[in-house]
């Protein structure tokens, strides 16, 4: 039985007792560090003295101090060892704690020699900081925290936040802030943690665990560095809970991949802290822990464990969102090179190190897809300057289009390139005729494991159905305009009729078209800008007049006539739909800086937009060509048939059912 108090220098048994406290400091002086005695003797006095009984007898003490008006600070915790682990350190120092309600911290400095982390972890302490000891040998003081009583305001304000919360493992806060010096091989996919667009849609947090795992990286100064860095961060409160969960958490972990990897149990602890301070996601490179929780966190403890890239991902579209998209790839140059040998510079860009890949194995794959030139391809992306940035074989097998080898290149843009391509390798089943995507790649970089899984692959092989056109049974329940939007971007190239979706008619002229949506009149074969033809999304900047976009929305795309040139070249047809992501009214300043290089427009013309200081800026993706565009008469019929009067001058804002008939006179689409 333990039993905890403050010592009493009243009672009959004090002399006895304070005696026991001086013993009990003389066994442990060596880790304890020298105290005079008159310092007990006023810790005494003081009511910060407390004495813990395991059965009856004197066991252990614990001394301290309160400095500050918000800080209890730890001087001494002592336990003999026959009652170590018995709980008594932990039942002391929880009444020191009970016995200042008000204060906001508790704190204990030791020398990081001593070797007794593991026992400042036992009471829920982490390390914050540390400086140098007095030791004459050279020394370093750890400090441990933790945080008690009332939440302070900026906790309070991260609790009430109506904000989706996501916590952050350490291999992403170590990501985002340890200097370039570090070399983090894969810091990128975390970087777009960083933005400023994400903070209006998500609270980022850490677990207290995250500093004991800090405490441990080996350079003095990164540590200083990341826990400076961290200071502008509020962490989640640790639950007295928290233990019991972890080691229930960590159960539920496959047990093969437990005793292959020791540090899930650190994991778990993080994780715990993330469930109960009501985190939505917890944000981790850790593709161990990936797997140990993918099939339960969500289902079970209502919080998903996800990548860096994947949360991104899950938030768009969003204003803003530029780190995994065609800025990246500005001025590039991108062009696809068929390749009919295994060289050697191509296997050291793509060869997987970090998963121990061996590279006579990769060049097998490589030979495997070369020995197929009737049947199957094998391309890099490379740019102007010879630099390699992806790589992909395919070949279609029984109408699936199999991907044996699909690689990213190491670096920042990486991440960027993995999203575009799983796009591009929906576009290459439908132009060869596949209806499936199957990825053979049984080395996979984590980033396209993210991206595969974002646009809707699943199983292993990853695999995604193609179909042109949705089975209607299976989308009766499609049917806001955020769903079908959501639909048609993990279903690409389906397009679901009959929906109440808002939809706009924008004119644009043909240059413009070309290069922003891809549209080929036979004048200019394909975009100029190879870097627009890799990317998802775009930007259109227009006049600010029209200020009521409701998004998504669709937006038919009607193509007029460039400025100054003969009327014979104008195409005056509608030619291709998007879906628009974003609706904005911004400074031009602010739209040259942030969106000219998602668009096409040049900065001269896109301050020609903005008269009045202001632009309209819309985002969109998901573009589809018509394969037969609609040509004026017959488009102004359709516009006459739903009551809206041409011509079209500017956007204009049109029933849902014009878009249905504009697609039911595409091929495929006419009983649809």
């Amino acid at each position: 039985m333990i039993e905890v108090r403050h010592w009493n220098p009243g009672s009959i048994q004090a002399a006895a007792e304070f005696e026991k406290v001086i013993e009990l400091h003389r066994q442990s002086k060596a880790t304890l560090g020298p105290l005079p005695f008159a310092a007990f003797t006023e810790a005494g006095k003081q009511g910060r003295l407390i004495v813990g009984a395991v059965d009856g007898e004197l066991r252990g003490y614990v001394l301290y101090g309160t400095p500050r008006h918000h800080t209890v600070k730890l001087v001494h915790v002592a336990v003999d060892k026959e009652s170590r682990k018995s709980g008594l350190a932990k039942a002391m120092v929880e009444l020191a704690i009970a016995s200042h309600p008000g204060r906001s911290t508790i704190t204990a400095h030791c020398r990081a020699d001593y070797g007794v982390d593991g026992f400042w972890q036992s009471l829920d302490m982490t390390p914050s900081s540390e400086r140098a000891g007095r030791a004459q040998a050279g020394s370093t003081l750890t400090i441990w925290t933790r945080r008690i009583g009332p939440r302070d305001l900026l906790e309070d304000a991260l609790y009430a936040s109506s904000r989706l919360l996501a916590v952050l493992d350490s291999n992403v806060i170590i990501d985002l802030y340890a200097s370039d010096a570090i070399d983090r091989h894969d810091r990128h996919e975390s970087v777009g943690l960083a933005e400023d667009w994400l903070s209006d849609l998500v609270d980022r947090s850490y677990s207290p665990e995250v500093n004991v795992d800090i405490n441990r990286f080996p350079i003095v100064a990164e540590r200083g560095r990341i826990r400076n860095a961290l200071a502008e961060m509020v962490p989640v409160r640790r639950d007295p809970g928290m233990t019991a969960l972890a080691t229930q958490l960590l159960a539920r972990m496959p047990h093969e991949l437990v005793a292959q990897d020791a540090s899930l149990a650190d994991d778990a602890k993080h994780l715990a802290d993330a469930i109960l301070a009501g985190a939505d996601y917890f944000v981790t490179r850790d593709d161990n822990l990936l797997r140990a929780t993918r099939t339960w966190a969500d289902e079970d403890y209502n919080i998903e464990v996800l990548r860096p890239v994947a949360l991104l991902q899950r938030l768009f579209p969003a204003p803003g969102l530029s780190h995994f998209r065609s800025d990246a790839l500005e001025s590039i140059g991108l062009s696809w090179v068929r390749q009919a040998s295994a060289k050697q510079d191509l296997v050291d860009a793509f060869l997987q190190y970090r998963v121990g890949e061996k590279s006579t194995f990769f060049r097998k794959k490589l030979q495997a897809v070369l020995a197929h030139p009737g049947s199957a391809d094998l391309e890099v992306l490379s740019d102007q300057q010879g630099r390699n940035w992806a790589l992909l074989g395919v070949e279609v097998k029984d109408q699936t289009l199999t991907v044996p080898v699909l690689r990213v290149a190491r670096g920042r843009l990486g991440s960027t390139i993995a999203f575009q391509l799983i796009r591009h390798l929906r576009e290459l089943a439908v132009d060869r005729g596949a209806n499936l995507v199957s990825v053979l790649d049984d080395t996979l970089d984590p980033v396209v494991v993210g991206a595969l899984e974002v646009d809707g692959f699943a199983g292993s092989p990853a695999t995604a159905a193609i179909a042109p056109f949705a089975d209607p049974k299976a989308v009766t329940h499609v049917n806001s305009p955020l769903d079908v939007a959501a639909y048609e971007r993990t279903n690409w190239p389906q397009v679901l009729l009959d929906r109440d979706v808002p939809v706009w008619v924008v004119p644009i002229q043909p240059a413009y078209a070309r290069n922003l949506i891809g549209y080929n009149d036979t004048l200019i074969a394909g975009r100029e800008s190879q870097t627009l033809g890799l990317a998802r999304e775009f930007v259109y900047f227009g006049a600010p007049k029209i200020k009521n976009w409701n998004v998504p929305a669709r937006v038919l795309w009607y193509a007029t006539k460039d400025e100054g040139v003969p009327e014979r070249t104008a195409v005056r047809a509608a030619v291709a739909h998007s879906w628009v992501t974003a609706s904005t009214v911004v400074d031009v300043d602010t739209a040259i800086e942030q969106y000219r290089s998602l668009g096409t427009l040049k900065e001269r013309e896109i301050r020609q937009h903005g008269g009045s200081g202001k632009v309209l800026v819309l985002r969109f993706e998901n573009t589809q060509l018509l394969s037969m565009p609609i040509a004026r008469t017959k488009f102004n019929a359709l516009l006459k048939k739903h009551d809206v009067t041409p011509p079209l001058q500017t956007a204009r804002a049109v029933p849902a059912t014009l878009f249905d008939d504009v697609l039911r006179t595409q091929p495929g689409y006419e009983t649809r």
